[in-house]
């Protein structure tokens, strides 16, 4: 692992083609920490103003993450790593890296990612956990965040008997803690399993709201299809919603997670009067809405568009 690289992955003001542009231009860490913010403006071709550049920190954080690595067995995967997982790069922003404990194996099977709110209620919990396991026991590694409620149960349904590198958990920080706390003993569990903890972030890295956000595009990303099992109106899994319809890849509701009102599209208010996004909204769209396993499978093995022209018009376009 080149302690650059790791320094230019905690360079939050770069995208992804500045610092691999600025990797084929230093070959050291040292050539790194001499740079001014006008050297790194004048390789970039854009003046980063917003961006705060400590160079003698950065090098001391990535110095500390390397140690970190050896310490807790921590690997990483680069952009331009041929094992760099192949859906991950294909989006906008993919992570320059992504550092992980257990096994990587785990990220080039299908993969199906199981969301859904911290404030689970019997019938979701049920559902996450029952679709996860049968996912694993149809071949495909189950992506999900290792948050309580939803996430948990998917996880959990995810390393069933005898099902090995079938779960991966994406976190806000960095691989060398786990947050939350509470979910230590899952996390476990998944090395166990043969799956792998990742996260874009290098280790120390705490976790922090807006890391939160930036992780579900990752849960996005590595999965060819996003399945809500249970999200109340303004709830953080449709923000990985979002995320996976920007990406151009499935989106399916699970009927036992969906209330009347939302089948229904009621679009209730937040705080200041804000109109929060629903199921209903994505419904009303064409997502799908499933009831098990199986109906997921017959989601994916159907014509692409067949869950988003739902007026028979659209289609008619399209007749010889």
């Amino acid at each position: 692992m080149d302690v650059l690289d790791i320094a230019l992955s905690s360079i939050t003001f770069l995208s992804l083609k500045e610092k691999l542009l600025l990797k084929t231009n230093l070959d050291s860490l040292d050539k790194l920490a001499v740079l001014s913010k006008e050297d790194i403006c004048a390789f970039t071709g854009r003046s980063h103003v917003r961006g705060i550049w400590q160079p003698e920190r950065t090098v001391e954080t990535a110095l500390k993450s390397e140690r970190l690595c050896r310490s807790y067995g921590i690997k990483a995967l680069c952009f331009t790593d041929e094992a760099y997982p192949e859906l991950l790069k294909h989006i906008p922003d993919s992570p320059y890296m992504i550092f992980y404990r257990g096994s990587a194996e785990c990220l080039y099977k299908d993969c199906v990612s199981v969301v859904g709110t911290r404030r689970v209620n019997a019938a979701g919990a049920e559902t996450a956990l029952k679709f996860s396991r049968d996912a694993v026991y149809g071949g495909f590694t189950v992506v999900s965040g290792l948050a309580e409620g939803i996430d948990s149960f998917a996880h959990r349904g995810s390393v069933s008997p005898g099902m090995n590198k079938s779960a991966a958990a994406v976190l806000p920080c960095g691989v060398d803690s786990v947050v939350p706390a509470s979910n230590k003993a899952l996390a476990v569990e998944i090395l166990k399993n043969g799956g792998c903890i990742l996260s874009e972030y290098i280790p120390g890295t705490p976790a922090e709201k807006w890391r939160y956000v930036q992780r579900n595009r990752v849960i996005a990303a590595l999965s060819c299809a996003t399945v809500v099992v249970q999200a109340p109106p303004g709830s953080g899994a449709l923000i990985t919603a979002d995320f996976a319809l920007d990406y151009n890849r499935e989106l399916v509701f699970c009927s036992q997670g969906l209330s009347a009102d939302e089948k229904l599209f009621f679009a209730p208010k937040g705080r200041n009067g804000r109109i929060l996004k629903t199921p209903g909204d994505y419904l009303r769209d064409g997502a799908p809405v499933i009831d098990n396993f199986a109906d997921f499978i017959q989601v994916m093995n159907d014509p692409p568009g067949s869950h988003v022209c739902t007026k028979k018009s659209q289609m008619e376009l399209f007749d010889v």
